[in-house]
């Protein structure tokens, strides 16, 4: 990139700024555009100085943020004149995003943070609460319903601090269940980490055959199944799933 100028509409900005920073770079990202050039200051990937125009610091971020458009280059090696700031680019990015709209919640269901990101990051404690019930595993549709509690999620999203947490898929071998009708029964110790995944106990078992047929199934627990997939006597007749195969399954 350096001494390279490239049209930002190919690039994602924010990706850019923090791959820059993740690299531990030294230099100037200049981005013009009309009459302005917004400059991004690093040293050692910390956030040295931010201006466009009359605007400095997180200001000068959201502007940029809210248009994201214009030619780009990196002068590797070149320092603030005058740094104003020695932030982490994860900080300066969640206070400029602040100022722009929220954008819609990326899904309904439990999160994963980016721990070490977060943990090198401030924040107010009605921040860390919000963080507490997303790493607590509480779907984000319910944590959202609090409106600051959303506002920080858009952000925490726009940053890659914020993906879904998705459940495991596991190849379990088909066998006859005994004593039971109308179910499926997988090991308790599979189960437990579905409900880990998933924020609450699964109910219902996705399961896709050789063929690639899947089935919903009522779900059962049991100790020591290890990789079984114990299936009711009337369930293996009405699905044509046969003892002795694998299948995939996914809780639901």
């Amino acid at each position: 990139m350096p001494n390279t100028t490239l049209n930002l509409d190919h690039f994602n900005f924010l990706e850019l700024l923090q791959l820059l920073a993740a690299g531990g770079k030294t230099g100037v990202l200049s981005v013009t555009r009309d009459a302005e050039t917004f400059e991004c200051a690093l040293e050692g990937g910390r956030v040295r100085e931010l201006k466009m125009g009359a605007r400095r610091g997180n200001l000068a971020l959201a502007a940029l943020l809210a248009d994201p458009r214009g030619q780009f280059h990196f002068d590797e090696g070149r320092r603030a004149a005058a740094p104003t700031l020695d932030a982490s680019m994860d900080e300066v990015a969640l206070e400029a995003l602040a100022a722009l709209p929220e954008q819609p919640l990326p899904f309904d269901g439990p999160g994963k943070l980016a721990a070490e990101r977060l943990d090198q990051m401030s924040w107010t404690v009605a921040e860390r609460r919000i963080l507490e019930r997303i790493e607590a595993q509480q779907p984000l549709a319910e944590v959202a319903r609090d409106p600051e509690a959303r506002r920080l999620i858009s952000r925490l999203d726009r940053l890659g601090l914020l993906k879904p947490r998705k459940s495991r898929t596991a190849r379990l071998t088909v066998t006859l269940a005994q004593g039971v009708r109308g179910v499926v029964v997988v090991d308790s110790a599979i189960v437990r980490r579905w409900a880990g995944d998933l924020g609450r106990p699964p109910t219902q078992l996705a399961v896709r055959d050789e063929a690639g047929q899947t089935y919903t199934f009522e779900l059962r627990v049991a100790p020591d199944l290890g990789h079984q997939l114990q299936v009711a006597t009337e369930l293996l007749m009405r699905t044509g799933l046969r003892a002795g195969t694998s299948v995939l399954v996914k809780p639901l």
